[in-house]
């Protein structure tokens, strides 16, 4: 179990569909590009929640993640296939920390 900020043994199907749920959120991101929707807000609400999950379980991952994605709120001309690598790359860190609690 990884170790958080106040001792709590959270079980591992908690933090399993924690990160799941998380995954679909930042997935959702890339649709939203394509077609022109407000993903900075959706984009935003992840960051906010990232920030907090780094505060509760100090994991590098999570520092890693919300530094890629608030790049993408910051730089205002990503191109697309930068914007999309970034998404994957958040993703694959988030599945990092599924193995990483094994």
């Amino acid at each position: 179990m990884p170790l958080n900020k106040y001792g709590i043994d959270y079980p591992k199907e908690v933090i399993d569909t924690n990160i799941q749920r998380l995954s679909n959120q930042i997935w959702k991101c890339i649709p939203m590009k394509e077609n022109n929707e407000d993903w900075n807000k959706q984009l935003n609400t992840v960051v906010v929640e990232i920030a907090g999950l780094h505060e509760i379980f100090m994991s590098p991952q999570y520092l890693q993640i919300q530094d890629k994605l608030e790049g993408l709120l910051i730089i205002e001309e990503v191109d697309f296939s930068t914007y999309r690598k970034t998404i994957f790359d958040c993703l694959n860190l988030l599945q990092e920390l599924k193995r990483y609690e094994d």
